[in-house]
């Protein structure tokens, strides 16, 4: 059992100066063990065999752990040793072990004295600051924007700004705009969660729908939630069909975008493949030189040349591709004012859907009372914006947003540095217990 009592103590015997017998040293419960564990694998000491059970051991490879354990020593420099224990119930813990450059939080799971699990859940920085995270977002290859944001009775306090008004592509972002819309005409009566719409506009991955019988009929509340919680391109494309684009154009005006000329027409993700597509390079030309009514004119005309049976998903796999010009474009404050919007005026099922993926490693998401979340990314393009509420009910937006023209994201090292930057504003961790 978890709660076991082990006979040994990772602590030091103390020593007494006086003749007299010293104190028995604190039990060690399955936790410290399996934490001791945990920081011999990471300094090379231990073998997977010989800490976890059998079925972790069949699950996950010895070389698959290797990899993993690499890629932390990369980010992190060498384990050093563990500072804190928090049981989490009689069979998992969280456990911090310090390593050179940081604190790595990991969730553990024990069974009959052994391991059973091993998570990584979450990273931060010792003496870290808003400042020093901000300096580092700056030295990121590429261009970086960032705008971190207050929501206060009297409005937004912008706490933190970097190119904050710079046009930016925006990847997968865009369908909070998407999602906006639908909140809308929910509020206005136009529409019902509970409404069914066939899936009938299929696109590439990332999502699960394309996989699904054509036609399938879907509520607006599930296309959504798959829009916003694994960016699903199909259900996104399905709304997009659905909304129109009239209806798309009102909502990026009325939330506040600067430019919005740069987001109309909304193009559906097969669109901004296709158009990408060496082979539609004249296409792609004549649309990069027509208004906004031309362009949804000839989107109309090239109906199944960009269509999912006619794209060639090769167009991602190269690096960076047409990123400042076919795509979706905001600043870092157009896509805060749109979270600002949905935070005052949005549904409580809006609320709901964005809050499904939180973006961040779950210890780190757990220290806000409400987190939501959207991302995006593709070769050379990255974007990540929350809206928060801390446990002491401070509210915040953060949008930030990285372009590189030359070479790909370091899509993990973005996610760190998030995840410092959402540490630091959930304010000062709960006390650590043992060791």
């Amino acid at each position: 059992m978890a709660t076991a009592l082990l006979a040994m103590s990772v602590c030091p015997l103390p020593v007494y100066a006086q003749a007299m017998p010293p104190s028995p040293p604190p039990a060690q419960t399955a936790f410290d063990q399996g934490a001791a564990s945990v920081l011999a694998l990471l300094q090379g000491k231990a073998k997977s065999a010989d800490i976890f059970n059998s079925a972790f051991v069949a699950a996950v490879p010895e070389a698959q752990l290797a990899q993993v354990i690499a890629g932390l020593k990369a980010q992190h420099g060498e384990a050093q040793t563990v500072v804190a224990i928090r049981p989490m119930d009689a069979r998992s813990a969280s456990v911090d072990i310090r390593f050179d450059r940081s604190i790595v939080t990991f969730t553990i799971g024990m069974l009959n004295g052994k391991l059973s699990g091993l998570f990584i859940t979450g990273t931060r920085t010792e003496g870290d600051s808003l400042a020093q995270i901000t300096a580092d977002i700056a030295a990121l290859p590429g261009r970086t924007g960032l705008i971190v944001q207050k929501l206060t009775d009297k409005g937004r306090e912008t706490l933190i700004s970097r190119n904050a008004d710079e046009r930016f592509a925006i990847a997968s972002v865009f369908k909070l705009y998407v999602l906006a819309e639908i909140d809308r005409a929910v509020r206005a009566g136009e529409r019902a969660w509970s409404d069914v719409l066939p899936l009938t506009q299929k696109s590439h991955p990332s999502g699960i729908a394309q996989d699904w019988p054509d036609n399938a009929p879907m509520t607006l509340q599930t296309l959504a939630t798959l829009m916003i919680s694994i960016s699903d391109n199909s259900a996104t494309d399905t709304l997009i069909a659905a909304i129109g684009q009239q209806r798309l154009a009102a909502i990026v005006r009325a939330s506040g975008h600067a430019s919005p000329q740069d987001m109309t027409p909304v193009l559906s993700t097969q669109q901004v493949t296709g158009l990408k597509m060496p082979a539609n390079a004249a296409l792609r030309d004549r649309f990069l030189a027509a208004d906004d009514i031309e362009q949804t004119r000839l989107l109309q005309e090239a109906g199944e040349t960009l269509r999912l049976n006619k794209l060639d998903l090769s167009v991602y796999t190269g690096g960076p591709n047409q990123i400042d010009t076919i795509e979706w474009f905001a600043s870092p404050a157009d896509i805060a004012r749109l979270l600002a919007m949905l935070e005052r005026d949005g549904d409580p099922v809006t609320r709901a859907i964005l809050k499904v993926n939180p973006g961040i490693p779950p210890v780190s998401a757990g220290r806000w009372a409400y987190l939501g979340y959207k991302g995006g990314s593709e070769p050379g393009i990255m974007g990540m914006s929350f809206v928060a509420e801390t446990k002491q009910g401070e509210r915040y937006v953060v949008s930030a947003l990285v372009n590189n023209r030359e070479a790909e994201i370091d899509q993990p090292g973005f996610i760190t540095l998030m995840t410092r930057l959402l540490d630091q504003l959930a304010g000062p961790t709960a006390p650590a217990t043992r060791p």
